[in-house]
């Protein structure tokens, strides 16, 4: 359990007591602030290690689904909804970003979920502001950013005169999520450093992974 500071974009908060899901983002929202698990509101392919979430390698903004219900009561995940919550996750805040449609026009490239940021908490990115636009020669469209996501490409990307890189954990030329890799092969690291463990206690080998992971 991780409670976190909850923040509300003046973009987001009209929206919430006007949507149809109003009960679903209202959980949310005091589940991120009591820090209890928000996994059930994620995508299905959360934990497919073949999945790429492509607008959080590379702008770190997560999407949940808005219901709070399970089509069975035995589904670990929430019904799925058209409507879905964007969200910036630090440890120590949740930045409630916006609520789009999943086949809006370019949704997962929206640069104005970077303007609402932006506007609302400047210093939350200020430390990937570059203060050279070299690389920015000719604007990228959103639908652009999009497409270079797609092939592999980490770009930068310019907000209203601002220029920004990193502002996820970045993502290889495979898509897979640069952050994710390097805990991989830690692990993998650990594991070969810890070999005699395995063959002498495996239960405490276990616990210590386990520990490692923060699992």
């Amino acid at each position: 359990m991780k409670r976190r500071q909850v923040l509300v974009s003046k973009e987001l908060a009209p929206k919430i007591r006007s949507s149809p899901h109003s009960e679903g983002t209202i959980a949310i929202l005091y589940r991120a602030a009591a820090g209890y698990d928000l996994n059930p509101f994620q995508s299905k392919e959360s934990f497919n290690s073949d999945y790429h979430d492509l607008l959080f390698n590379d702008w770190g903004i997560h999407h949940l689904h808005l219901s709070k219900d399970k089509k069975n009561p035995n589904d670990f995940f929430n019904s799925r909804t058209g409507s879905l919550l964007f969200v910036k996750f630090t440890d120590s805040i949740a930045y409630f970003i916006d609520v789009k449609h999943h086949k809006d026009p370019n949704v997962w490239s929206d640069r104005d979920m970077l303007r609402i940021i932006q506007r609302n908490w400047e210093c939350s990115i200020a430390d990937r502001q570059s203060r050279s636009a070299v690389g920015w020669s000719e604007e990228i469209s959103d639908k652009e950013l999009g497409e270079l996501r797609k092939r592999g490409y980490t770009t930068g990307v310019e907000v209203d005169g601002k220029f920004y890189m990193l502002l996820g954990h970045g993502q290889a030329s495979t898509n897979d999520n640069i952050m994710a890799g390097r805990m991989a092969d830690q692990v993998i690291r650990w594991i070969g450093l810890n070999e005699d463990l395995f063959r002498q206690n495996r239960q405490q080998f276990v616990k210590d992974l386990m520990d490692r992971l923060s699992m």
